[in-house]
């Protein structure tokens, strides 16, 4: 009892084995966190954290022998992968993804697959694809909050192998993090050039980057997918202001994915583009090609061009923005 004679947390018999519980599901003892999790649902089912706690330790001590059989490395590493997709899924059903036992299972789960995904690495089992299994021990160490360790692994991966959209996002999300702004919102910028559709969305905590698809899905309430759309958003809202030069092959490529969007844009029915990503991926190359002959090899013609271009796909969005710009 406190000096006012009201119950306090050591008088609560439930709560320390209700810590207990949550460290046992983070030990990955799933057996022992269940027998605890029974115990307290005897002793009180509406207990505050006992009935999500006990939905998680079952789920994750019915996988526990499968888990102890797979071979260590990249099967098991996997595996759990596999599993973790089917527990966001029953607990977004069950709404208990934000619970403290969640996050607890969450750290077990993604702390044994980095070290089973190092395994693989080093043994050398994705000798066909190396780059896939960084890509995955990347996924688990930004999920984990180790960010050091996402930059050390990702930029090895990317100097070695090579770019995706989805592990230039991983390290713009640990860029963040550790406090380098403008080198994670460059990856971000060019994560959304290369394909929208391949950035993870649930690793996205950046507050410039949440911020900035809540503005699409304010300003486009219909839009199916807002990660097509932060690009455009983001160049109108100055959001990705770092940008890296561009060579010669690059303007080319860009060159080149326009005129198809473009050959595309102009034979689809106005129905199928409003229900495609054609226009916002559009939109983005245009984009790049205005920085490029804009800041980086200045030509007035082609300024002019792509602004009127740009004007003519959507007036909403670039008429009033480039009077703005005329007006600075």
């Amino acid at each position: 009892m406190d000096r006012n004679g009201q119950l306090t947390f050591s008088d609560d018999p439930l709560l320390p084995r209700l810590n207990e519980a949550y460290r046992l599901i983070e030990d990955g003892s799933f057996h022992e966190a269940v027998a605890i999790f029974d115990e307290l649902m005897d002793a009180n089912p509406d207990y505050p954290g006992v009935p999500e706690g006990y939905r998680v330790a079952r789920f994750w001590n019915n996988r526990a022998v499968e888990m102890t059989q797979e071979a260590e490395g990249k099967k098991k590493a996997d595996y759990l992968m596999r599993q973790w997709k089917d527990f966001s899924k029953y607990a977004g059903e069950k709404q208990i993804a934000d619970s403290a036992a969640a996050r607890a299972a969450m750290k077990y789960i993604f702390q044994v697959a980095s070290r089973q995904y190092r395994i693989a690495f080093q043994r050398g089992e994705g000798a066909a694809d190396n780059f896939e299994l960084l890509l995955n021990l990347g996924y688990c160490l930004v999920t984990l909050g180790d960010h050091k360790n996402v930059i050390d692994t990702l930029e090895y991966a990317r100097s070695s192998y090579r770019a995706s959209a989805r592990l230039l996002a991983i390290l713009g999300e640990s860029y963040f993090h550790t406090g380098d702004v403008p080198k994670s919102l460059l990856y971000f910028r060019e994560a959304f050039f290369l394909d929208p559709s391949e950035i993870d969305l649930s690793i996205v905590k950046a507050k410039p980057v949440t911020d900035l698809l809540q503005t699409v899905r304010t300003e486009r309430p219909g839009c199916a997918d807002p990660r097509e759309w932060a690009p455009v958003y983001g160049y109108l809202q100055d959001v990705f202001y770092v940008r890296r030069q561009l060579g010669s092959h690059q303007i080319e490529s860009i060159k080149k994915d326009i005129y198809t969007l473009e050959t595309n844009f102009q034979t689809l029915s106005r129905d199928r583009i409003e229900n495609s990503n054609i226009t916002p991926r559009l939109i983005n190359k245009y984009l790049w090609m205005l920085d490029y002959f804009e800041y980086q090899n200045y030509d007035f013609q082609s300024v002019t061009e792509i602004r009127q271009r740009l004007v003519a796909i959507d007036k909403r969005l670039f008429e009033e923005h480039f009077k703005r710009e005329k007006k600075k």
